[in-house]
C-alpha cells in the first residue's frame, strides 16, 4: 500500500468512527429520555394511587 492510500484509509476510519460515536451518543440520549419517562410516569402513578 503506498503512503497515499495509508493516509486516505486512516482518515476514512477515522470519519467512520466519529460517525459511530455519535451515532451512539444520539442512541444514549434517546435511552436515557425514554427510562427518565417511564420513571415519572411510574412515580406519579404511585402519587395518584396515595391520594
Amino acid at each position: 500500500m503506498t503512503e497515499e492510500k495509508k493516509g486516505k484509509a486512516e482518515e476514512v476510519a477515522e470519519k467512520t468512527g466519529e460517525v459511530i460515536g455519535k451515532g451512539a451518543k444520539k442512541g444514549w440520549s434517546v435511552v436515557k429520555a425514554f427510562g427518565k419517562g417511564v420513571k415519572d410516569a411510574a412515580t406519579k402513578e404511585k402519587e395518584e394511587k396515595k391520594e
